[in-house]
Parts: structure tokens; C-alpha cells; sequence
């Protein structure tokens, strides 16, 4: 089979800084998603490669038009090229390894276009990316019910607590766990969550790695624990284990005092009220860090017992609902990485 270079298939281009402010359109920067746009300057179809930083080489699909920032490549299929199988060649090629320099990676159009693959006809092509594609759709289903979750559960508590005759310490809901762990004593295959694994105002946690790369004491959790995000408050890392494991220190690890108001204690700390209380008396100015003392005696709305634990009812079948739809995407992904270089040679 003859190979092909890049830019006989693909065109590069650099994004552009400042989108225009708006919410029709999504935001990639180096690494995915960062917010978005009034306008787009990609349009459907598009793969966005990290251009600099650690993220240099990552690969994202946009099936719609979209926007992407100077700190990403704009890669655009050439007519007769199929779009979505030059998101898969991009990924199957591991573009990382071609970066520059060492302070500051960086990727360049010429570097990409260089590159050379397996020249695969339209057919093969269209069948690859059928494959791949109804994976990753699934996929992103997946995410969207853990969205949808999120969303409900946020509105059911808002509007709990707008009705709610009195208020109870979130400590007298939760108690923390202070168990570190020093490195020797975790086991390389236990469940890992830090930071960069918690995703920004979501409450299920389906992101973790393993602990073989643990050099310091990590703080132990179990499944059903809340993990609270205490460096930089701001950035609302606040959700549900669904595993057993260790994090970082820089993360509360917050234990309900009683199952059925889990959810109660879930959708409070995770709320906006405790999360700005978090930040405004947290220390420090340039890595400022929540106290669980300061969040333990703020005081949330209380509805009652018994709509607390209606409450949690709901809360616990929505995250069996995300946790069975993170298990079939961790499937899903494993799937996809496997047929990746048989489809893609």
C-alpha cells in the first residue's frame, strides 16, 4: 500500500485569539472545549490540533462549525477526503511525538503536512470512520445523560431550597475523612483521582487513572464519597466517587453521615452558594485553598427530612444511570483504541 503526505489530504491552518463573544458557537483551545462563540472560523467537520503547551498533538472532532483559538491547528479535509476519518488519521499517527522544542512544544503546518500515511481509498475511508465514528457517538450520548443529570439534579435542589423553612450546617451532613496514605502503602492498580481528572461544575466523577505514578501521601475515599476540589475553589471541582481510591491532598474528601441524604450533601457542595463561600474565605491570593472547618459551618436551605430524602432518592438513581453510562463509555473508548490501528493501518 503507497503511502500518502498529510497535505495532499489535509490543510492546516492557525486559529485565531478573541472570538467574538457569544454562546452559538464552541470554543476549542489546545486541549478541547474552553467555552464559546459568536462566530466561527472552522467549519463542520473540522479536527483541532493542539498547536503549543503540554497538550501539543491532541486531537478534537467538531461536527459542527466552531471556533478555534491561536493556541490550536485547524485541520480541514481536501475535497474527496473523508472529514471524520482525518480526525482518526491525525489520532492514529500520536502527533505529540513530532512537536519542537523542549520549554515550549510546539507543532507547525509544515511539520504536519510532512507526515506521511497508508493511502486508503474513499471506501476504506468511509467504512473506518463509520466504525469509529458510531463508538465515539455513543460516547458522547453517554455524556450527554451524565449532563442531563447534572442539570436535574442542580434545578431539583434549587427548587427544594427555594421552599425550605429552615437551614442545617453542612457538617451535620457530612464528615471528613482525614486518612492519608503515605506512597508506600498504595497499591499501583487502586483508582487515582487528582484535580486535572474533576471536571468543572459536573458532579459524577467519571475520570480517574491508576496510582503507579504516586509519589507523595494521597488522601483515601470510598464509592459514594463527595470529593471537593480545595485548591483554587473557584474552578467548582465538585462531584460523586463511583470508585474506591485515593486523590490528591489538595481535594476534601467528604463522607455523608447518612446514605439517604447523600444527594443532599452532593447538590449543596456543589452549588454555587457554597462554592463562592469556599473561595471568599479560602487562604491565600495566587493558590488560594477552601477549609473544610469554613464549609463544614456554612449553612444550607433545609426542606425537611422526609423531602430530603425524596431528594436523594432521585439523586442516587440518576447516578446509577451516569455510572453504568461512564462504565459502557470506558468500554466503548478501550473498543475504539483496539480497532483504531486495524482500521487505520
Amino acid at each position: 500500500m503507497a503511502d500518502v503526505a498529510l497535505g495532499e489530504l489535509v490543510t492546516f491552518s492557525n486559529g485565531r485569539s478573541r472570538p467574538a463573544a457569544g454562546t452559538r458557537y464552541r470554543t476549542f483551545g489546545a486541549n478541547g472545549v474552553i467555552g464559546t462563540s459568536g462566530g466561527f472560523n472552522a467549519g463542520p467537520g473540522s479536527t483541532i490540533v493542539g498547536r503549543v503547551g503540554s497538550f501539543c498533538g491532541t486531537v478534537h472532532y467538531s461536527p459542527d462549525p466552531c471556533w478555534a483559538t491561536d493556541n490550536a491547528i485547524i485541520a480541514t479535509a481536501k475535497d474527496g477526503v473523508n472529514a471524520r476519518y482525518v480526525h482518526y488519521l491525525l489520532k492514529r499517527l500520536g502527533l505529540n511525538r513530532y512537536r519542537i522544542g523542549s520549554g515550549q512544544p510546539l507543532l507547525t503546518h509544515a511539520i504536519l503536512s510532512g507526515l506521511t500515511a497508508p493511502r486508503l481509498s474513499r471506501a476504506e475511508q468511509d467504512a473506518a470512520a463509520s466504525v469509529l465514528g458510531a463508538l465515539d457517538d455513543k460516547i458522547e450520548v453517554n455524556g450527554r445523560i451524565a449532563a442531563c443529570g447534572d442539570a436535574l439534579v442542580r434545578a431539583r435542589y434549587d427548587e427544594s431550597a427555594s421552599t425550605a423553612a429552615s437551614v442545617m450546617p453542612i457538617g451535620e451532613l457530612g464528615d471528613l475523612v482525614r486518612r492519608n496514605v503515605p506512597p508506600q502503602r498504595i497499591g499501583r492498580d487502586e483508582n487515582y483521582i487528582a484535580l486535572e481528572h474533576m471536571p468543572k461544575r459536573h458532579m459524577w466523577l467519571s475520570t480517574w487513572t491508576d496510582a503507579s505514578g504516586a509519589t507523595s501521601a494521597k488522601r483515601r475515599f470510598a464509592a459514594g464519597d463527595v470529593l471537593f476540589g480545595k485548591l483554587r475553589p473557584a474552578f467548582h471541582k465538585v462531584g460523586l466517587a463511583f470508585v474506591d481510591g485515593v486523590a490528591s491532598t489538595d481535594i476534601l474528601v467528604v463522607r455523608p453521615r447518612d446514605a439517604a441524604r447523600r444527594g443532599w450533601l452532593l447538590a449543596a457542595l456543589a452549588s454555587d452558594d457554597v462554592v463562592a463561600h469556599a473561595c471568599a474565605v479560602g487562604d491565600g491570593t495566587r493558590m488560594p485553598r477552601a477549609r473544610w472547618q469554613d464549609i463544614a459551618a456554612f449553612t444550607v436551605p433545609w426542606p425537611g427530612d422526609a423531602a430530603v430524602r425524596s431528594f436523594g432518592g432521585l439523586a442516587t438513581a440518576l447516578a446509577r444511570r451516569v455510572e453504568a453510562a461512564t462504565a459502557e463509555s470506558a468500554a466503548l473508548a478501550e473498543l475504539r483504541d483496539t480497532l483504531l490501528p486495524e482500521l487505520i493501518p
